[in-house]
């Protein structure tokens, strides 16, 4: 990609503007062109293609003994997709043209779990959340919700991958001039403080120090793995920690427990990864004087700023257009029950997630069985009278009475709605506990 994409071109600048592609529900904004993306750059069939290669020896207890990273020409012999892979894998069902690579892939299979494995020893966390992707159709409008596992072929890419960040990475440290990297601090003190509250709460018999490694944060979770507040725990124990970004002072990354870390593998689609591979030619082949460092340091310095923050702008902005979709694709179903657990407790109310990744809010007004208390030392909403009590975690059913494509709002109500007589008057209860609640915060931003 550094070969076509030169410093300081128009097309490098756009490229730095945009800072990354976006990937929303119905389209893609590329990084880059097309025409470089998705022919000049990619990995096509038989064809001769520029790269930039990590070459690693990865002994059978998952340590790299030996990496070379170089500019090589890649020829494809074979393209594959995860789906015909998994496929082989488990069923031993392959089209008869990918039986010749099996025994390779069966290498790069072992080679991934064995560095899997190095890894999680290291203490590396895994969030294995499950993704929701809307299908939509032609015209845009939600057809349904999909649920998806990432599967054994990706987990092995995702494997590589890493082991070539860190390698990359480590290769870069060692020419001691500035470079790029991927940092993700320790958990901030104040939001580690709310995570080790839950674990109390929920009597967990596990303490997490007050500065933690990540095996502590590892044997957290494995604690409540399979259990029904694992997805609780592994929520609050993500929003503990910090956004990993980009830096030019190597800071470690948290997450997957390495001292050493950068992004390489994407220059197509992430401006960081291009910038890497420029720094790893330079250091192979060219040498700048000390003006021409300072001045590069000075570039790399608000580059990793910019970066991060487009990196955000993008998250942000898909987040907000699968909120979109998700709530257009509920709107048909107002008035129906659905199965739910808790997600959050407020005091103006119970947030539940549904098991195609819907969340909303049921608002306290419209729990009028009884009076409803905000327990903030056990995190719970409980009945003054009957003593019934809503808990994080804990499974729900509910009924949808809103679903506000322009808000991007979701609401529920406890129970299932019989009569339309009852539905219009906890709609009507849930708009006003909303439009209080709006109120209340209006006055305290005062």
């Amino acid at each position: 990609m550094s070969r076509y994409v030169t410093k300081g071109s128009l097309l490098d600048d756009e490229a730095y503007r945009r800072g990354t592609s976006v990937y929303l529900a119905d389209r893609v904004i590329p990084m880059l062109p097309f025409q470089l993306s998705n022919d000049l750059c990619s990995l096509n069939h038989d064809e001769d293609r520029y790269a930039m290669s990590c070459v690693m020896d990865v002994s059978p207890d998952g340590k790299v003994k030996t990496e070379l990273v170089t500019p090589s020409i890649v020829r494809v012999a074979r393209r594959c997709n995860y789906p015909e892979i998994n496929k082989a894998f488990h069923e031993g069902i392959m089209p008869e043209d990918l039986s010749h690579f099996m025994p390779m892939l069966q290498d790069l299979k072992e080679c991934a779990d064995a560095l899997r494995a190095d890894r999680t020893r290291r203490g590396a966390l895994d969030f294995d959340f499950p993704e929701y992707k809307v299908i939509l159709d032609e015209e845009g409008t939600p057809l349904r919700i999909e649920k998806r596992i990432r599967s054994d072929a990706e987990k092995m890419i995702e494997d590589a991958m890493i082991a070539a960040n860190e390698a990359v990475a480590r290769f870069l440290e060692k020419t001691g001039h500035t470079s790029i990297y991927r940092v993700h601090e320790h958990p901030d003190e104040e939001k580690l403080n709310s995570l080790k509250r839950l674990i109390a709460i929920m009597g967990l018999d596990l303490s997490i120090p007050k500065d933690p490694e990540p095996k502590d944060i590892q044997k957290l979770l494995e604690t409540v793995k399979g259990e029904d507040i694992e997805a609780v725990v592994q929520v609050m124990t993500l929003r503990s920690l910090p956004q990993a970004c980009y830096s030019t002072e190597n800071a470690g990354h948290f997450g997957i427990a390495s001292e050493c870390y950068t992004h390489f593998t994407s220059p197509i689609r992430r401006y960081p990864d291009l910038m890497v591979h420029r720094l790893i030619r330079q250091a192979i082949s060219e040498g700048l004087s000390k003006a021409e460092l300072k001045k590069q340091t000075e570039f790399l310095l608000r580059a990793a700023d910019h970066c991060s923050e487009t990196e955000q702008n993008a998250t942000d902005t898909e987040r907000d257009v699968d909120d979109l979709k998700m709530t257009e694709y509920m709107v048909p179903f107002v008035g129906e029950p659905f199965d739910a657990h808790v997600t959050g407790i407020t005091r103006f109310g119970v947030f539940v997630g549904l098991d195609n990744g819907v969340e909303g809010l049921v608002h306290i007004d419209s729990m009028d069985d009884d009076e409803y208390i905000y327990q903030e030392d056990t995190m719970t909403l409980k009945g003054r009278f009957s003593g019934t009590t809503y808990s994080m975690g804990m499974p729900v059913r509910v009924t949808l009475v809103k679903a506000d494509k322009e808000r991007r709002e979701v609401d529920f109500i406890m129970g299932e709605i019989h009569s339309p007589l009852n539905l219009e008057k906890k709609t009507r209860a849930s708009a006003r506990s909303k439009s209080h609640s709006k109120k209340k915060m209006k006055k305290g931003k005062k």
